[in-house]
């Protein structure tokens, strides 16, 4: 009898070891927190993004997406900020990228430590569905060629494509397979992709276990320039990216922007984001993950913002407001040259990024600004560093980079272990 139960263990240990082998070379969709080789950051003509590669540099290798034309004046700038050029790495291009470095190749890994890249569409963030922009299209469409080969070449990983849009920044992932994905977002993506075809395809592309799908975005992300959020407020988007609004900080817990009823009374934009994130936090947490096991809901504040109020003027020799107010106009044809607007940026704590010893948080508040405004900074701070005990959270003023539609998040990327 002893015998018999021997060879019964014996034969187990073999199954689970084979079970355990067959795991690790699975290609996964690693989540943020886990070791990184590497992170690549865009936008260095940006103040928050240059700040965030300054930082980096002292702890882990950067990959820096520049032009050609601009490589020397970056090489120099950092080296007076006392940076270790050793640690920095130049991805050098013919012209400026312009999309956000999140929403190009993504990298997955196995538990062997190897790595592959997914390619998914790209259509300018629904923008190839529009005729009137046919020539920025086509133009766009060659840089994102470009930008891909510049990656390929870099990152000479084994390469899967799909012919299903989506980006890096509309998708969110705890790493043991549950993955979060908007629906507004990738509906419009992929108008003629049913979300039972779209779930398919990102388990076969991203090896994905559970699809979890929110309803709408946050408000200050809609989609195009110059477009109508609510009464006459205005923002720039790409119509409700996850780092703006719900993010894993574990594979069991999630934040999500959220603001508070009276903050929503007296402002129009936080009252539909109000409406839109009770949707979402309902769908979250009558979800499970990929176990069956339930999450834990964070809510986070939403950042107290000045939004940009300005007349429209198509012949302004202010360069901005002439360009949002042509977009305007374009857009929305109940309004008419000298009507008040007001212009949001995408401003948001959850466009943070995570590194292996630091977490990269927006922060809002300077001198003279409300002190209700520094407390909401530090309360997302210490939120995070509940959930990252042994990273450092290190606060970047993004309002600049919000502005022009983007955030930490948005202009990098991290290239797993």
């Amino acid at each position: 009898m002893k015998k018999h139960n021997h060879l019964f263990y014996c034969i187990l240990l073999i199954l689970l070891n084979s079970c355990n082998q067959k795991d690790k070379t699975e290609f996964y969709l690693p989540a943020e927190w886990e070791p990184q080789s590497a992170v690549i950051v865009g936008g260095l003509e940006d103040a928050a993004s240059f700040e965030m590669v300054s930082q980096l540099a002292k702890e882990s290798k950067v990959y820096c997406l520049v032009a050609d034309s601009s490589k020397e004046f970056y090489e120099k700038k950092l080296s007076a900020a006392g940076i270790n050029l050793d640690n920095i790495k130049f991805l050098v291009s013919s012209t400026n990228f312009s999309y956000a470095q999140r929403d190009g190749l993504m990298f997955m890994k196995n538990g062997n430590g190897e790595k592959q890249l997914v390619n998914f569409a790209w259509n300018m963030y629904g923008w190839y569905f529009i005729e009137e922009f046919k020539d920025y299209i086509d133009s766009d469409k060659k840089k994102r060629e470009l930008y891909t080969s510049i990656h390929l070449n870099a990152f000479p990983f084994p390469v899967i494509t799909s012919s299903m849009a989506n980006e890096g920044g509309a998708i969110e992932t705890n790493g043991k397979g549950t993955i979060l994905q908007v629906e507004s977002v990738n509906m419009q993506r992929n108008p003629k992709m049913s979300k039972e075809l779209q779930e398919a395809e990102l388990k076969r592309i991203l090896n994905a276990k559970k699809i979890i799908w929110l309803k709408e975005g946050a408000a200050e992300d809609p989609f195009g320039w110059g477009t109508l959020i609510t009464e006459n407020y205005f923002g720039i988007g790409v119509k409700g990216h996850l780092d703006e609004f719900c993010r894993f900080v574990n594979e069991n817990t999630i934040l999500i922007s959220f603001p508070d009823s009276a903050e929503a009374e007296h402002d129009p934009v936080k009252k539909v984001n109000l409406e839109r994130m009770k949707v979402n936090y309902d769908i979250l947490k009558n979800s499970t993950d990929q176990d069956g096991n339930p999450f834990t809901i964070v809510k986070m504040p939403v950042p107290d913002i000045d939004y940009m109020t300005f007349a429209l003027d198509t012949a302004s020799k202010n360069d901005e407001i002439k360009f949002l107010s042509q977009q305007i106009l374009f857009e929305q044809k109940k309004f008419s040259i000298g009507d008040t607007v007001h212009f949001v940026p995408s401003s948001s704590y959850l466009n943070f990024l995570i590194t292996n010893k630091t977490v990269f948080e927006a922060k809002y508040w300077t001198e003279g600004q409300p002190e209700s405004s520094k407390a909401k900074d530090e309360t997302a701070k210490q939120i995070l560093q509940q959930y990252f005990p042994d990273r450092k959270i290190y606060q970047i003023n993004t309002a600049e980079t919000n502005h022009h539609g983007g955030g930490l998040h948005c202009w990098s990327m991290q290239v797993p272990k």
